[in-house]
């Protein structure tokens, strides 16, 4: 296994999926149009949470306190470096319709732990894309010598995405009622784990 998988050393998948060609890479600092490209997927994926779709992020679409999505700097921090994350992309036509991301733990003594997060823009929901990013993300945490657990929440009333995950092989570990309360509705929230080469 690998003690360090730097960006930009990520092998770039492409295949097709329902009639898609999507290529999966991970993103670097070096791309500016990548970059470019992420950010305003991340801006359609956050406009859509919640608007006439059932809300997948933890925010108040009338708020100002947004999710910040990538944090530039912390793409180059190495794996046993605090906060450091790593976002891969899938581009169709040069569009960036999707994110996996990792984030290591805030503390030195938790980074054998990532969060996974990830987005899919609506249009591109239910083609597989999903599984392919996650196992990208997978696939990464297992090549690394760091990570032995891979951790994600996701709201309770997103059970296509719990399906998912399960199915994948992450577990529920908890369970938190009214977790979240947005445009005055309460959402509960559900933590899952994978554990990386059976840890």
């Amino acid at each position: 296994m690998l003690e360090e998988i730097t960006p930009g050393t990520l092998l770039v998948e492409t295949g097709t999926i329902r009639n898609m060609t999507i290529t999966i890479r991970d993103l670097t600092t070096d791309g500016a149009d990548d970059l470019q490209a992420f950010r305003a997927h991340f801006e359609r994926h956050r406009l859509e949470s919640g608007n006439s779709d059932i809300h997948f992020m933890p925010f108040d679409p009338a708020g100002s306190d947004r999710p910040g999505g990538l944090d530039e700097l912390t793409l180059a921090y190495p794996l046993h470096e605090p906060r450091w994350q790593r976002w891969f992309v899938a581009v169709d036509a040069q569009q960036v319709v999707g994110h996996v991301n990792l984030r290591g733990d805030g503390l030195r003594v938790g980074l054998h732990r990532a969060e996974l997060g990830i987005g899919i823009e609506r249009a591109w929901r239910g083609r597989g894309l999903g599984r392919r990013l996650m196992q990208t993300a997978l696939d990464f945490a297992l090549r690394s010598a760091v990570i032995d657990w891979v951790d994600l929440k996701v709201f309770a009333h997103n059970q296509t995405a719990i399906a998912l995950y399960l199915d994948m092989g992450f577990v529920q570990v908890g369970y938190r009622k009214d977790r979240f309360r947005i445009a005055g509705v309460r959402i509960d929230d559900v933590e899952m784990e994978y554990p990386v080469g059976g840890a």
